[in-house]
């Protein structure tokens, strides 16, 4: 085995005699005209190094190249200027770690974009914490459509008759996705939202004619501003950058709306309840799936992302009950079934189709689609009154105050965070909470019964 010296004068012809190491170990051989410059052998190469013990510090090694790929003098020379800036404080190693550190900051501001950061927001937040609700994410898909490059049609009002909206012009917005999600500006989302603001919608209302839109843009910009501060805590953009929240500006100029209370629902009071329940149950002659389907969720006042995927395994009909699972506030919760509610759930089993309670062979889902949108216009068209799933809740809700159900009940039933509801609340309450649906139940039915005999008789040429 050869001997290394520990010290000699590093020539040219002493660099060459020495061999590589075959025992897998370095040996390190210090040069004795220049203290601190020394030269690693290795399994495959030799390495010019300085090492040296710095004032109330470690001591600190710096690799200065190869041998072969820069020359004895040229180490020589990169040596003695290390072991300067070493003696005078300058740490070699932290400005190369420093150097790193930027290149990578870099490449991070160019790899994380606007698109990037929507779709990180998706993924670690919404699905993974959240749990993936269907419209949240599909509205945050959405936003690409908002962010992205688009050419939209700006609305001037019109001078010549007040409260009406005429043709501006055209606007170019430019590409946001693509752009590193630090580089937008607390102007330039100002500027945008400005535009949308005054912007052109896909569709023009009927009812309120040619005005600009309403809140979709502004649904975008609040998931964009909660996707910010999502990441700036991950990423302690706040301490490392000192980066804020762009969106924020949106505030500063107080451009939010708020949303209007909405009140729609079948007046049960009226004799629009028994028109309208009456071309419900009608309905089952057309699709008897979505008639079920929506007095069910009537029934149940169930969301829809609750009721449209029900699956056959939530249901016990042993106990007379419905599971449902992950629900909006991410609670479980377990409902008994009232009468009616019990024989649509049975009449759906006999004529199941697959895993659904509502399956749908029209679907790609195969489930009934949540908002069964087309025939709730379906029924509108026979009852002359149009509502949405949602408006169901509302109904089952307001129906539920007038007949004065206790508030608590009536919270647990309409799926309402309570910090102190839990498993054993529905165990404790359980015949108080049946009689609720039962008695709301009841009260639909009798009240489509008593409008339905105020109704004026149809004449044989009515259609």
């Amino acid at each position: 085995m050869y001997s290394y010296p520990t010290k000699t004068k590093l020539t040219l012809k002493e660099i060459e005699s020495l061999p590589l190491c075959t025992d897998g170990k370095q040996v390190t051989i210090y040069d004795t005209t220049l203290p601190g410059f020394a030269l690693r052998i290795g399994k495959t190469a030799k390495t010019f190094i300085v090492y040296k013990r710095v004032a109330h510090g470690a001591p600190k090694r710096v690799t200065l190249g190869k041998y072969g790929q820069i020359t004895l003098d040229e180490a020589r020379k990169l040596a003695s200027k290390k072991l300067a800036e070493l003696s005078s404080g300058i740490d070699p190693l932290q400005e190369i770690r420093a150097k790193k550190a930027a290149e990578q900051k870099s490449e991070e501001h160019t790899t994380q974009t606007l698109k990037w950061l929507l779709d990180e927001y998706t993924k670690e937040h919404l699905e993974k914490a959240k749990g993936g609700k269907i419209g949240t994410i599909k509205g945050v898909k959405q936003c690409h459509l908002y962010f992205g490059e688009k050419t939209i049609t700006l609305l001037k009002k019109d001078p010549k008759e007040e409260g009406k909206w005429v043709i501006d012009r055209q606007a170019k917005l430019s590409d946001w996705l693509e752009r590193p999600f630090r580089s937008i500006t607390r102007e330039e989302i100002l500027d945008r939202f400005n535009m949308f603001e005054l912007a052109k919608p896909l569709r023009v209302s009927k009812k309120d004619g040619l005005i600009p839109l309403v809140r979709t843009h502004q649904m975008c910009f609040k998931y964009l501003s909660s996707a910010y501060n999502f990441v700036i805590p991950r990423l302690e953009l706040d301490l490392k950058e000192n980066f804020r929240n762009p969106v924020d500006v949106l505030s500063v100029y107080h451009k939010w709306t708020k949303t209007k209370k909405r009140t729609n629902m079948v007046e049960f009071r009226k004799e629009e309840f028994a028109l309208w329940w009456n071309a419900l149950i009608a309905y089952r002659q057309h699709n008897e799936v979505a008639s079920d389907y929506i007095l069910f969720s009537l029934l149940q006042a169930g969301r829809s992302i609750e009721i449209a995927n029900l699956k056959w395994d939530q249901v016990d009909f042993e106990l007379e009950e419905v599971n449902y699972d992950a629900t909006k506030n991410n609670d479980d919760y377990k409902f008994p079934l009232s009468t009616l509610a019990l024989e649509i759930l049975k009449r759906r089993k006999e004529f199941a189709i697959n895993d659904y309670v509502f399956g749908y062979a029209d679907s790609k889902t195969g489930h009934i689609p949540q908002d069964a949108k087309f025939h709730f216009k379906n029924i509108a068209e026979a009852s002359g009154k149009l509502i949405s799933h949602h408006d169901l809740r509302r109904t089952w809700g307001t129906a539920a105050t007038w007949l004065d159900i206790n508030e608590r009940t009536y919270n647990f039933l309409l799926k309402h965070k309570m910090n102190d509801v839990n498993e054993h609340y529905l165990m404790r309450n359980y015949d108080k909470i049946k009689a609720a649906l039962q008695k709301v139940e009841d009260f639909f039915i009798s009240q489509a019964a008593k409008l339905t005999a105020t109704l004026p008789e149809k004449s044989e040429n009515d259609t």
